[in-house]
């Protein structure tokens, strides 16, 4: 199911150059340094906005980070995940490590760019402090196969894979989401997501992502299937509420702040027929902001 989507990750593993103060989620900074890093490597009109640059349609930097002219909407070909979390002061030699998938046709084609972007993010400091940060290796994390390291690149060794996830019985599921988590309903962040907020969540994105960079438009019985989502139960749960707060350089260094969650679910109910949307979800991310790495969750079955 779904392996018409193609996708493939890169774990980037990174180390601090000095001591230094980074914001405790750096979902947003690693994306701030990507996006630089790319911008300056392809785009030769810095100055134009993408939306009104006349050569958005064949430029990287706006396929990943602006989508013009999308059939789909603005939906971009990667999504992030920080494995660091909670850690505010960092000194000399500490770790940071943060995976990038890369999904539909940027999987197939952009594993030597992202590889140079991220080859390219050492020239970058990090948060308003500008702590530099030395790359040491790239890895794929699906098969711990190393990708770069000491400037020897390897890109045999990226794995694409298939989207392909299969349905398993199952009436008990634990949805776990370590990272923010932003969905809405009628403009209102979702506080206790149900089951079939969850389902809803998870099949728009995978419609968008199929229709935007796998030429494939899925038909979805979206009434059906969300009925029987409605059965489900929350057994138990932990939401915490939390406002996220980022700077944005292309407002003027301005401090934005969004609503989350983060927290977890058990459901319980005729879980097996979703079980295949619950795997996607995994690696597609869902809800807002999943470049910056929001909507990443972990699943456990009975």
């Amino acid at each position: 199911m779904f392996s018409h989507i193609k996708w493939i990750s890169l774990r980037a593993t990174f180390i601090a150059q000095r001591d230094g103060q980074l914001p405790p989620y750096l979902g947003s900074t690693v994306r701030g340094l990507i996006g630089h890093s790319l911008r300056n490597m392809v785009c030769p009109t810095p100055r134009v906005k993408c939306f009104t640059c006349k050569l958005a349609s064949i430029c990287d930097y706006a396929t990943y980070f602006v989508s013009p002219k999308n059939v789909a909407g603005s939906v971009n070909p990667f999504v992030l995940h920080v494995l660091t979390k909670d850690k505010t002061k960092w000194y000399k030699g500490d770790i940071c490590e943060f995976d990038i998938t890369l999904l539909g046709d940027a999987a197939a084609n952009g594993a030597m760019l992202m590889t140079q972007v991220i080859q390219q993010i050492e020239n970058l400091g990090w948060g308003a402090a500008r702590i530099p940060f030395k790359l040491v290796k790239i890895t794929d994390p699906t098969t711990n196969r190393m990708i770069w390291c000491e400037h020897q690149l390897w890109l045999k060794n990226v794995q694409i894979h298939e989207l392909n996830c299969k349905e398993r019985p199952t009436s008990f599921v634990f949805l776990h989401f370590p990272a923010p988590l932003r969905l809405q309903k009628s403009k209102k962040l979702l506080i206790v997501p149900s089951f079939e907020d969850i389902i809803r969540a998870i099949t728009r994105r995978v419609s968008l992502i199929s229709h935007a960079y796998a030429g494939h438009k899925l038909e979805w019985d979206s009434e059906a299937m969300l009925s029987e989502a409605r059965k489900v139960k929350v057994v138990n749960s932990d939401w915490e509420q939390a406002k996220f707060k980022r700077y944005s350089m292309n407002q003027k260094n301005k401090t934005l702040e969004v609503d989350t969650i983060t927290g977890w679910a058990c459901y319980e109910g005729d879980i097996t027929p979703f079980t295949p949307i619950l795997e996607a979800g995994k690696v597609l991310h869902i809800g807002r902001n999943p470049t910056h790495g929001f909507g990443y969750y972990t699943i456990d079955y009975l």
